[in-house]
């Protein structure tokens, strides 16, 4: 199953379908990231593992009260990062986001981490 489609299929059975995704990829080139992530207060970010650039994750990093660093089943903490949103009805403002990461050691997709976005 490819990342786009897990997203997808997650966020079909949270009721909030998404209508964009899009892949994070460094300035440096590189596409993996440690992920970082509050499920409490939802928010997220990543950090390159090669230049070590943060990248907030749809402006959510102001929220986030306490950063868990996420790591695979397998342990791996190097991680693909994509968004999927899911947006208001007739409008372009977000209503929920959903982060998932592709693990490149075990080939694991999965959305690591979610949240609604205030109106």
């Amino acid at each position: 199953m490819s990342l786009k489609k897990e997203i997808e299929r997650y966020s079909n059975l949270n009721g909030y379908p998404t209508t964009s995704y899009e892949e994070l990829n460094c300035d440096c080139g590189s596409k993996e990231f440690r992920l970082y992530s509050d499920d409490d207060e939802g928010g997220a970010f990543g950090i390159c593992v090669t230049c070590n650039s943060e990248y907030d994750i749809e402006n959510s990093r102001e929220y986030i009260e306490e950063a868990l660093n996420n790591v695979c089943n397998c342990d791996s903490e190097l991680l693909s990062l994509a968004v999927g949103k899911a947006f208001y009805p007739e409008s372009n403002e977000s209503r929920w986001v959903y982060v998932g990461a592709h693990c490149g050691k075990c080939g694991l997709d999965g959305v690591y981490v979610d949240w609604k976005q205030s109106a």
